[in-house]
């Protein structure tokens, strides 16, 4: 097992120690310990203002980020939801992340169905693969060898589709039957800001974590700050929601100046000193 592998692990083993799944509407959450700050900072007062917008400023595309003063944050929504839930998952994991982490300088939140990510330092476009966890159904293959056989085709094609979906959107399902009539289905996701490679890499990454970790069960979500790996034994996402086309987000409108005032009335020339005459067109 890689030293990676080890301390990611190690991670989750903390997450999951520390703090229970189950007490709250929310997946998991993670407060750094790189540092603290005073309610009175000024990046406690920017890290309200920008958690404040991003509920506000989540377009279609599930994806949104920003940076107020040194405060920095991402929110990302699963693929297959619709916008308002997007927003309304955004604004309570924005809400609350404050209140479990009150005066850490970095953090992140996952609920089932959005994540919300706030650092002092740049995150946006960096591949981020820990903190992590996950949960799993404790069911286990019925036939693990061709099990995992099909499931691992599965995922080669669901991560190939999600890591080049685009600046939009970086996300793929799809769905096999393995062994025994057992029906896979996956939803793999990158925050669309990474490149190709560096969503693969994640997604790569999570599928070695689990087989480290509980590689026979039926089905897994597993959350990294940058990626999303999930599959089932029924079918949970939306895919007609993935198929509607993505709208780009608006530029911010141009503020153009305001147009010069006109120029002032022509006056006639005085007529030179001395005789003239008027030249007519004959």
């Amino acid at each position: 097992m890689s030293t990676c592998t080890k301390r990611w692990m190690i991670s989750l083993l903390i997450i999951t120690n520390l703090f229970s799944l189950a007490i709250s509407q929310y997946e998991a959450f993670f407060c750094s310990q790189n540092g603290n700050y005073t309610k009175e900072s000024l990046y406690r007062a920017d890290l309200n203002s920008l958690l404040n917008s991003l509920s506000s400023n989540i377009d279609n595309t599930g994806f949104y980020s920003a940076s107020v003063g040194q405060a920095n944050a991402i929110a990302l929504c699963r693929a297959d939801i619709q916008h308002n839930t997007c927003q309304g998952c955004v604004n309570i994991v924005a809400k609350e992340i404050l209140g479990i982490c009150p005066n850490q300088y970095q953090a992140v939140m996952w609920y089932e169905f959005c994540m919300v990510r706030y650092s002092n330092d740049n995150i946006t476009g960096r591949l981020a693969i820990s903190p992590g966890t996950y949960s799993y159904n404790r069911n286990n293959m019925t036939s693990p060898g061709s099990f995992k056989v099909v499931r691992e085709e599965l995922m080669d094609d669901v991560r190939a589709r999600a890591a080049n979906g685009g600046p939009l959107r970086k996300a793929a399902v799809g769905n096999r039957t393995g062994p025994d009539d057992q029906e896979i289905f996956a939803l793999l996701q990158c925050t669309p800001d990474l490149s190709p490679v560096n969503c693969s890499r994640c997604l790569v990454q999570a599928t070695q974590y689990i087989s480290a970790l509980v590689n026979d069960t039926i089905g897994i979500r597993l959350y990294t700050p940058s990626c999303l790996y999930r599959y089932e034994p029924s079918q949970f996402y939306n895919d007609t929601r993935l198929e509607e086309p993505l709208t780009p987000p608006l530029a911010p409108p141009l503020v153009s100046s305001p147009p010069p005032p006109p120029p002032p009335p022509l006056l006639p020339f005085p007529p030179p000193p001395g005789n003239h005459s008027l030249i007519k067109d004959k």
